[in-house]
């Protein structure tokens, strides 16, 4: 599924980030540029990057500048 349509990022490609341990927001935005067009998607991320068992949390709200 795409979670973030302004760079066309699919839930699984963040999934994959985050067992790399890219367990942020900044770090997800830094590696594939989810989070970083409109601002939608930032929530979404946020519960994967929590499903994805990380104790870490995401920073920042809206889109992630780069």
């Amino acid at each position: 599924m795409i979670v973030c349509l302004c760079k066309g990022v699919s839930s699984r490609t963040i999934l994959s980030e985050i067992r790399r341990g890219n367990c942020t927001m900044k770090g997800i935005a830094q590696s594939c540029q989810a989070g970083t067009g409109c601002g939608a998607c930032v929530q979404q991320i946020r519960e994967l990057i929590g499903a994805g068992g990380s104790s870490a949390r995401a920073q920042g709200d809206g889109p992630v500048k780069r």
